[in-house]
Parts: structure tokens; sequence; C-alpha cells
């Protein structure tokens, strides 16, 4: 096992593009210039940051953009009856839903209209994220640490697993999953709260190791009974229940009476190591017992019992470079990339910021940059509707319009669930098979089903206009987002582009910013001929028709007049090209 070579080569624009594409949703022009003519450890610098705060205003949270009635006086959503009789609301319009419960007497049930709420909002910071990595890593973690908000149940649980993942960006594995362990929504999820020292339920002890650290990989040497040791360990973890007519969020707390307080013992894969309910411990410290406080020590012994392995170092950096580099792991890659990038995993161990470590390494790794693995991967669902979004800065409005704002939201998520990928609720705990099935990964994302569905989706984007009508707006006429109507400008587009008067330079730099991988010099000469200059011979065709419309988007002058269409129509077929759906 060898150091992990960086990448010593020259770093310019494709290099740029291919790190880009890689770690954000999508490329556009700002992006380029933003790390225009700055060195590989500059751009990872930005990319890879120390991770940032969670959300702490309300107004960052999902909102309540969700009603039963556009009439305030007829909308129940969130409504309920106090003592007097009279109809009041759990939630306002317009104010987040988080940290508040459903009331017990509520009269239209908002639990899926915030579920809803919650993946509108993420879709949408995924749409304005910011130029680095972040987003992309809350959304890994929900490939390797994936629960469902369909059977989590309780909306504000989804919302604070997915914070979990916020807060753990870039920073400690172990720490996450210490803290995974015993969050309220993990531990409805997969029966947690259900194991008990009458009846353990092996549930969570399987998939914390299975899925979760060690996996089934080569060097995984766990055994049937190391599950079952796990689940007596994490025995007594219940979540209590919002109360009848109060207003309580669940929350994990202990039960003494159902936790095994034997030892328990584990197979030579982890050192024949034995893990006991130590009852020398007297002083509750923190904790709101003794026994409580004991058995999360036990807790803790059995994560870093796990993490003492090197088989978890292992799995989580294949998880990764799966993820944003290729799904094949030769033996090469496993020797010259993934026991390198392990090695730094585990010198990190205890590190707060222990992935950042890993992640500017393999992004700034030589293999990283390999031309096999550039353009080599299809773009997930989310990545290629996300990816269009933030490609053309598709005017979204901001939260002046809130209705609006939520509804274009909605629509990308909408359209990544019709296309597979539906936010918060893979198929199962082991998340969405592109991510794990082997040998196919990435190519499940498109098939006979899926393309179609892609197609139709980027049309409309391209070609429709939206607009929101009196029942998607609250306080009907006099909302704001009543006025809300767009439909894509490509001229918008083309207009960031360095120098789009000259259609060798757009074409050029088209291909470039949105395709996965180049096309030749003659292929980029027909693009042009064929659409810019309408079978024209000479370039000014092009240049003239652009001024004249730049001037004025009225003129009557017909190379002018054809700008709008032939720019739909020229970046609609690049959008229908095998190359659009790869980075």
């Amino acid at each position: 096992m060898g150091n992990l070579k960086p990448y010593t080569g020259s770093f310019q624009r494709p290099e740029l593009l291919h790190l880009l594409r890689r770690t954000l949703f999508g490329v556009n022009q700002d992006d380029l210039r933003h790390f225009a003519n700055l060195t590989l450890a500059e751009v990872l610098n930005l990319l890879v940051p120390k991770t940032p705060p969670l959300p702490t205003r309300d107004e960052e949270k999902p909102l309540r953009a969700y009603f039963s009635n556009p009439d305030p006086k007829l909308d129940t959503m969130e409504a309920y009856l106090n003592d007097k009789g009279e109809q009041v609301f759990a939630v306002e319009w317009g104010k987040t839903w988080v940290d508040t419960a459903i009331p017990s007497n509520v009269i239209t049930n908002p639990a899926n209209s915030r579920h809803v709420s919650l993946k509108n909002w993420w879709t949408g910071k995924m749409i304005h994220q910011e130029q680095t990595a972040y987003e992309r890593m809350v959304q890994f973690y929900q490939t390797v640490l994936s629960t469902e908000s369909s059977v989590i149940g309780d909306p504000n649980l989804a919302y604070f697993l997915q914070n979990l993942f916020r807060e753990f960006a870039f920073g400690n594995y172990k720490a996450l999953i210490k803290k995974i362990t015993l969050d309220p929504g993990m531990l409805i999820y997969l029966n947690g709260y259900l194991n008990t020292k009458a009846a353990p339920d092996e549930n969570y002890g399987r998939e914390l190791q299975e899925l979760f650290t060690v996996g089934k990989g080569p060097g995984s040497g766990y055994t049937e009974d190391d599950v079952k040791a796990a689940a007596r360990v994490l025995t007594g973890w219940k979540v209590q229940r919002r109360v009848t007519g109060s207003n309580v969020l669940p929350y994990t707390y202990f039960s003494a009476a159902s936790h095994d307080t034997n030892p328990k013992e584990f197979s030579a894969f982890y050192g024949n190591r034995t893990i006991i309910y130590d009852t020398t411990i007297t002083d509750k410290g923190t904790f709101e017992s003794v026994e409580e406080r004991r058995a999360f020590m036990e807790m803790e012994q059995l994560i870093d019992m796990i993490f003492s392995t090197e088989e978890v170092s292992r799995f989580i950096c294949r998880r990764l470079w799966t993820f944003f580099a290729y799904y094949d792991i030769t033996p090469e890659i496993e020797q010259e990339v993934i026991e390198p990038l392990a090695e730094i995993f585990r010198q990190y161990n205890d590190d707060p910021d222990q992935l950042q470590y890993v992640l500017k390494a393999m992004f700034g790794s030589e293999y990283f940059f390999k031309q096999e693995h550039r353009g080599c991967m299809i773009k997930s669902a989310i990545e290629f509707h996300v990816g269009i979004m933030r490609m053309t800065q598709f005017p979204i409005p901001d939260v002046n319009k809130l209705d609006a704002q939520y509804y274009m939201w909605g629509v990308i998520r909408a359209y990544n669930t019709n296309a597979g990928q539906d936010l918060n609720d893979p198929p199962n705990v082991a998340g969405w098979p592109a991510y794990y099935q082997v040998p196919s990964f990435y190519e499940l994302w498109v098939d006979t089903a899926s393309y179609p569905v892609r197609k139709s989706q980027y049309e409309a984007l391209a070609r429709n206009t939206f607009s929101i009508g009196r029942n998607l707006v609250y306080n009907g006429t006099s909302s704001p987002s009543f006025d809300f109507k767009v439909k894509y400008a490509w001229f918008d587009f083309a207009a960031r582009f360095d120098n789009p008067g000259d259609p060798n330079a757009l074409i050029a730099e088209a291909c470039e910013l949105m395709l996965g991988s180049p096309l030749s010099q003659d292929v980029q000469t027909k693009l042009k001929t064929n659409y810019l200059l309408g079978g024209q011979a000479n370039d000014h065709y092009w240049t003239d028709g652009w001024d004249a419309y730049k001037a004025d988007p009225n003129t009557s002058i017909p190379e002018g007049k054809r700008v709008p269409g032939v720019l739909q129509e020229l970046f609609m077929y690049l959008m229908s090209s095998a190359e659009f759906h790869l980075c």
C-alpha cells in the first residue's frame, strides 16, 4: 500500500469542469468564473470547507407553503379547535412547521404536506446550493444511511435525520453513526424502539454492520452472532411519541427494564471483544439515570469496536469513490486509491473534520482526473434535473413569492420522482440500486421506462410556460405568486457565454458546458451550420442576427427574429444527446 498519488498534471478548464460536475449539481458559467485562474488546491479549499452551521432561523427551514383551500377563511390544514371552539392554526402560513407537533384534534392532517414540503425544500437547497460540495455530501449520506420518510411517519423526525447529514457533511463519520444510532427517526425506521431484552430485534444491529459501516465486501468477517450481540447492546432505547393534546415531539428515551445487562461477546473479526454493562459507574452525569449512562456507554463501545476494524474505512472510501468518481473498483483502484484513502480515514478517525481530509485527498488525486474517469457516469435523476436548473440558472422566484417558489421546487422534485428517485423515500434501507447494484450501477438510471420520462421533462423545461393558478396560491389573487409566469429565455443562457456573437465560440462553449464528453470539431461545425447559420456559409449571418436581437428583442430584421427559436432548438438538441446524460 502506497500513498495516494496527488494529481500533478495540467489544471485547466477541462479539469475544472470535471471536478465541478462531480461535486456540484450541474455547472454554470458563474461557477466557472468563480473558480477561474485558481490552482487545484485553492479550488479544493473552496469546494470542501469546514462543515457550515445548521439552519437556525425559522425562515431557513422548510415552510408551510401548503393549504387545504386557497381561501384562508376556509383553510383547515394545520387547523384545530381551541378550548373556545375557535379555529386556530398550529402553524401559520409562511412559517416553519419544524419543531411543531401535529395536534391530536387537527381538522386536516398536514403530515403528508409537511413531508412534501421537506422534499421540495431539500430540492431547493440543491438548486440554490453554494459553490461547495456540501449538498452533494448531504445527498451522499442518504445513499448510504438510507431511510424512508414514509416509514418514519413524523415529518419532524425526517427533517432531524437530514440535519444529521448536514451537521456531519465534512465531519466525523463515527460521530455521525453514534448520533444516528439513537436518533428517534432511525429507531422507528429500523425497529430499534422495539428492541428489548425479552425480544431482541436484530434489524438495526444487522444494517449497522452490513450497510452503514463494515459492508459485505471480501474483508468483511462479522457473523450472525455479532448481529445478535449488537442487538443486545442496543436494547432498551425507546421513542416517546406525542401525548394526546400536547405539542411534544417524539424523542428518544431509555427504558432500563428493557435493556439486556448481560455481557455481549463478539467474534474474532472484532478481536473476541466483550462489551459489558459497567455497574461500577454510579454517577448519572448528564443522563436521566445511571442506567441510561451505562447503556449509552455500551453503545459507544460497540461503535468504537466496529470502527477499530480497518474494513470500515475501506467500506466508506469505496462508497465515496463509486459515488463521486467511478463504480468499477479494479484491483488497481483498490490498491492505489481505496487503501491509501482508507488510511487517511483511519488517521483522522477521531478528528471532527475527518471527511474534509478524505474528500480533499480523493478529489485531488491522480486517479480522480484520469481520462477514463471523466464523462463516464450516467447522471442520477436528481443530478439530471437539478443540474438543468443550475446550468441554465432558471429564474425561480424568491421567498417573496412563496407559493411560486415551492411550486417550482415541487416541479423538479416531482420530475426526480417520475424518473426513479423520490427524495427522502428510496426503495428500501439499501437505498437506490444504482449506487450499489453490481455490475450495473449507474446504468440503472436510464432504461426504456425512465428515458422517455427524462425526455418529456427536459422538453417541458425548455418549451413550457410555468405559471401558478388561483387554486395554487394562498389568499387568492392578492398573493404576489399569482403573478408568476415564466418561459425559459434561452437567449439569457447564451448571453452568459464569453462570446455568444461568434457562432464557433458559442457552439464550443455550449458543448463544453452541457456535454459530459467532448464532441469532435466536425460535429461542432455541423451544429453551427445546421442551427446557427441556417445552412448559410458565412459566420456573420449568425453574428448579425445576434447583434440585432441583442439590441432590440422586438427587431423586425429576419436574422434577428430567428435567434430565440434557433437557440431553443440547438440547446434542446444537445440535451437530447447521450453525452448530456453523462458527467
